[in-house]
């Protein structure tokens, strides 16, 4: 009648897959700072250029607003993987006529 064609020795060949590693991979946290900064000027990319030369590639900036009358532009600003304490540092030491908003440390899992 029927047999069956499983041996012991095709069991083991066909178990389950060992994982990479036997303990799963913790997510990697990294400090996120998002803070509103103002600084003179009417073109938004006189200021951008002053941001990321003060910031570097960890950086988003998205225009919150441009006030014409008083010649002053407000970014919103986002740098991964530093803290609130370098983010300040380094925007006071690059812009001496920016005003700095609103300032909120999270922590997000880094990017893959």
């Amino acid at each position: 009648m029927f047999q069956s064609t499983v041996t012991p020795a095709t069991l083991s060949h066909r178990g389950l897959r060992a994982r990479a590693s036997s303990t799963p991979a913790t997510p990697v946290r990294v400090p996120l700072v998002t803070l509103d900064v103002t600084v003179p000027g009417t073109s938004s990319a006189t200021g951008r250029r002053a941001l990321h030369a003060a910031l570097g590639k960890n950086l988003r900036l998205y225009v919150v607003t441009i006030d014409k009358r008083n010649e002053r532009i407000t970014f919103r600003v986002e740098v991964v993987s530093r803290t609130l304490d370098e983010v300040i540092g380094a925007l006071a030491g690059a812009l001496d006529r920016a005003i700095l908003g609103r300032a909120v440390e999270s922590m997000v899992r880094s990017p893959a």
